[in-house]
């Protein structure tokens, strides 16, 4: 239990610095079509579901809670426009708290709540998992997922993701790599006061596919997990968590 209030507090240290400006999203009124549309995209790569686990089924006993924060690689010059911040940050961190849940026949479920500090940003996600191969010593596991994810608390965007990945993975004493592909289909609307905004700016529906690959380390009950994603923009995620 040390050991996992330690790496918490180094976790929450990482991220600290980040948010000492203020982080609240609103759409201004010179905004244009090809701005919202890489908003869109940039959000919906930044609020999608991240299982940040390996393939291999958790079991009908299986359970793992944790927190976890991703760094996304923003585009600073659009950012800058719709951030109450003075100094907007090249890589905007998101904190978790993340719970996935063994089922049997070997399915998995997961959800996840961020709310970022100083900031409306807030975003509800959970994912399914059906593993087609448990693995074993000699056989890797594979698995299908499928997510989704909403932004809440921002008045002027309404934005949801979702989609499907495939991962694959194979344990290693008590190491876990594992690698991923998939498919993200974010949708966006602006949901804001502003009469010329309402008029001028379409929906927007953007798919993009995202790689990932990341490793789990298992120290008895403390699992912490390293991932990296590159899709529309890179997303760099570290998850401390407790499982069995």
């Amino acid at each position: 239990m040390k050991k996992l209030w330690t790496a918490l507090l180094l976790l929450s240290i990482c991220a600290a610095p980040a948010f000492a400006e203020k982080y609240d999203v609103s759409i201004p009124a010179d905004f244009v079509n090809s701005q919202f549309n890489d908003l869109v995209k940039e959000a919906g790569t930044a609020i999608a579901y991240r299982a940040v686990a390996p393939a291999e089924p958790g079991g009908i006993t299986g359970f793992d809670v944790g927190i976890e924060a991703s760094f996304i690689k923003i585009d600073n010059a659009l950012w800058d426009e719709v951030l109450d911040s003075n100094d907007v940050p090249s890589y905007l961190p998101v904190p978790r708290v993340h719970a996935r849940k063994g089922l049997p026949f070997g399915f998995d479920i997961g959800a996840s709540y961020a709310m970022v500090p100083s900031s409306n940003i807030k975003v509800i996600a959970g994912e399914i998992q059906y593993a087609i191969m448990d693995g074993s010593m000699a056989l890797p596991a594979l698995a299908l997922r499928g997510h989704y994810s909403t932004l809440r608390g921002v008045d002027d965007l309404d934005l949801e993701t979702y989609g499907a990945d495939a991962v694959l993975s194979k344990g290693f004493l008590f190491l876990t790599p594992y690698v991923g592909v998939g498919v993200l289909r974010s949708n966006g609307e602006y949901t804001g006061s502003n009469a010329t905004l309402k008029e001028n700016l379409q929906d927007q529906s953007e798919t993009s596919q995202r790689v990932f690959g990341g490793v789990q380390i298992a120290m008895a009950l403390l699992r912490i997990t390293l991932d990296a994603e590159y899709a529309e923009v890179p997303v760099y995620t570290a998850k401390v968590s407790l499982g069995w």
